[in-house]
């Protein structure tokens, strides 16, 4: 897929770092898709055959899947997840044309386009899923998130608002007139976990999205294009930057790292010895500061892996551990020993199928027996033999969605009143 300079899935970026853009076309950038990236783009194929061609992802469950160099056996995990994306716009649909008789209009990868802004760079993208309602004057646009490590937010989330302009627009380009229209921002992230659960909404009004597109993203945009645009180093800005060696991060993290240190005959002090102040100022940019070592990480690994003498005698290349696996074919009749010395009742264990796996059964059948809003039942039955355990504490920013939890001395002598 080809991407933008502008890009609404960079939005964070270059938003925050306007001297990211230019500084990612003056030198040569490896553009390397991760695997995880690669997961998520097999995914969405998923999701975007299941709607256009009618089918369901079980279908999909073993098929092998490439993408971007990487092949994926397609999982329950993943047929779950997409599920829950599918489902969800399926459901919209239905329960939008049989309670109020209307017509949804279902867009599968649509181009948003905001070439008309006349911003170079600044020309749209690809939606995962827009849902269009003339007769109510909304628009509903989804996007499917697969990652499971950072949780998406969706309100004033800048790459859904880009999408939701781009269908803005091209309502106005069949003379429609959009000033009474709402914009609805969805995010499904099956896999992350958030406070108000996989499907997040967030409702904003045209004329406010109109406004922000006027003062917030065309200069932001046409920041980028100046000889002089600043870099501003932050965790959004710097998590998926392609640029690993750049000047300002580096001279921030170094900021970071001696800060107030100075007074400290250590090089790092230890953390039980620095101030309230110290801490905080570390823990505002930690993603940051872990990115950068990251990074550090795999330049070094790149030099030696390429014949670098510089780190010999300190640094040098080895395998990681691994777990002996059985071969493809370990199991065969024909050819496996294995067989010569055990039962196949050897081979093979029962096992209990997750709970996703039963809701996706549960749904089937209720499906296939013409149920009206069988996701609330099957939500109730799950809920009456399913229970979710605490995780572990972790600390988290002020700004994060989770509900807080009282330190272990206050809940202790909470039990202790009780």
């Amino acid at each position: 897929m080809a991407h933008a300079k502008l890009s609404p899935s960079a939005a964070k970026r270059w938003m925050t770092c306007a001297g990211s853009v230019r500084l990612i076309d003056s030198i040569e950038v490896e553009d390397r898709t991760s695997k995880y990236a690669a997961e998520g783009t097999v995914a969405h194929e998923i999701c975007e055959t299941c709607l256009r061609d009618h089918k369901e992802p079980k279908e999909f469950l073993g098929l092998k899947m490439e993408a971007d160099g990487f092949t994926f056996t397609v999982s329950q995990n993943m047929v779950e997840a997409c599920d829950v994306y599918v489902d969800y716009i399926r459901e919209y649909i239905l329960d939008a044309e049989m309670s109020a008789d209307i017509t949804v209009e279902c867009q599968v990868e649509v181009k948003c386009s905001l070439k008309e802004l006349k911003v170079p760079g600044l020309d749209g993208g690809t939606s995962d899923c827009v849902l269009i309602n003339k007769e109510h004057c909304t628009i509903d646009v989804i996007d499917y998130k697969h990652g499971s490590g950072v949780a998406v937010e969706v309100v004033n989330n800048p790459q859904a608002m880009q999408y939701g302009l781009g269908a803005l627009f091209a309502l106005q380009k069949q003379g429609i007139d959009v000033s009474d229209y709402k914009v609805y921002m969805t995010i499904v992230q099956p896999r992350a976990m958030h406070k108000d659960g996989p499907i997040r909404v967030w409702e904003i009004s045209a004329k406010a999205l109109l406004t922000w597109c006027a003062e917030i993203l065309i200069p932001k945009a046409k920041l980028t294009l100046e000889d002089d645009a600043p870099l501003t180093p932050s965790d959004d800005a710097c998590m998926f930057c392609p640029v690993k060696d750049c000047s300002a991060r580096y001279a921030k993290v170094s900021e970071l790292a001696m800060i107030d240190f100075e007074d400290s005959k250590e090089l790092l002090p230890n953390p039980e010895h620095m101030t309230v102040e110290q801490k905080v100022a570390v823990m505002d940019h930690i993603k940051m500061v872990r990115s950068f070592l990251v990074a550090v990480e795999a330049q070094i690994k790149s030099e030696v892996d390429s014949g670098s003498e510089d780190y010999k005698g300190k640094y040098k290349l080895v395998r990681s551990n691994t777990q002996r696996k059985l071969l493809e074919d370990a199991f065969d009749e024909i050819s496996s020993p294995l067989l010569d010395y055990i039962t196949e009742d050897d081979l093979y264990e029962r096992k209990r199928k997750g709970v996703g796996a039963l809701e996706a059964a549960l749904k089937d059948k209720f499906r296939e027996q013409g149920i009206k809003g069988f996701t609330k039942k099957v939500k109730e039955i799950l809920g009456e033999v399913t229970d979710k355990p605490l995780g572990e504490l972790v600390i988290a920013p002020e700004s994060d969605t989770r509900k807080e939890v009282q330190p272990s001395i206050v809940s202790d002598f909470d039990d202790l009143e009780a």
